[in-house]
């Protein structure tokens, strides 16, 4: 395949090939409070925040979580990208906690995005926060993230904030989503991005096809494409 003569891109999916494989769950059975949960994707194009940092290229991706009962938790995802001053991979790291508030949710907590083999000092962190509902059958998220000032951002601070729906298709398999967020700082100014898509979900797998655009961005990674993603979850 195609996919797979690039070199990069074969250390990365001998990586997340141990991420697909089926996960022990004594942790689980020994310890009911603890939940070990899992996934892999394959996507057409990895876009962050509207961005695509795969050059428009195929990624693959796979994430694990550990939460706890009581709602705190600590997780890792990770992809394969376009060479970004050494790295082609971005290891992400963060854990909060995620709660009730009468009929809203809350996820609050701190992320780590690091890039293992970059040559300068690309790390950096935020700290975010959500609230959800429900409207009808329409579910909504509203959420920030704020990196402060560090060298991984270039000494300037960077906001974004978005908003996120997913309504289902009836009785259906399928869901409509959509998301519109806008970033100011270190990473763009008066950015805007935006998504809409549908998913197909059957078993421990979903589909979904996504258009998404951006603006202001003074890029072509930010270009408007149609994004394809498989995913499998355990």
């Amino acid at each position: 395949m195609v996919l797979l003569e690039n070199t990069k891109t074969r250390r990365v999916f001998l990586a997340f090939m141990f991420i697909s494989l089926p996960v022990d769950h004594a942790v689980a059975q020994n310890q009911a409070a603890l939940t070990l949960t899992g996934s892999a994707t394959l996507t057409t194009d990895y876009r962050f925040r509207g961005l695509s940092l795969s050059n428009k290229d195929t990624a693959l991706q796979g994430s694990f979580s550990l939460s706890h009962e009581s709602g705190f938790y600590i997780s890792t995802w990770g992809s394969s990208i376009e060479s970004f001053n050494g790295a082609e991979l971005e290891l992400d790291i963060y854990g909060g906690h995620a709660g009730q508030i009468g009929n809203l949710s809350t996820n609050v907590g701190f992320y780590a995005y690091t890039y293992p083999g970059a040559t300068d000092n690309t790390d950096y962190y935020e700290v975010f926060g959500s609230l959800g509902g429900t409207v009808k059958n329409t579910s909504w998220t509203l959420g920030t993230n704020y990196a402060f000032d560090q060298d991984g951002t270039g000494n300037q601070d960077n906001i974004y904030i978005y908003l996120s729906t997913s309504t289902p298709i009836g009785t259906t398999p399928f869901t409509v989503t959509g998301n519109i967020a806008y970033e100011d700082g270190a990473f763009g100014t008066n950015k805007w991005d935006w998504l809409l898509g549908f998913s197909y979900s059957f078993n421990r797998f979903s589909l979904s096809v996504n258009y998404i655009d951006t603006a202001n961005t003074n890029s072509s990674a930010g270009s408007a494409g149609v994004v394809g993603m498989l995913s499998a979850s355990f």
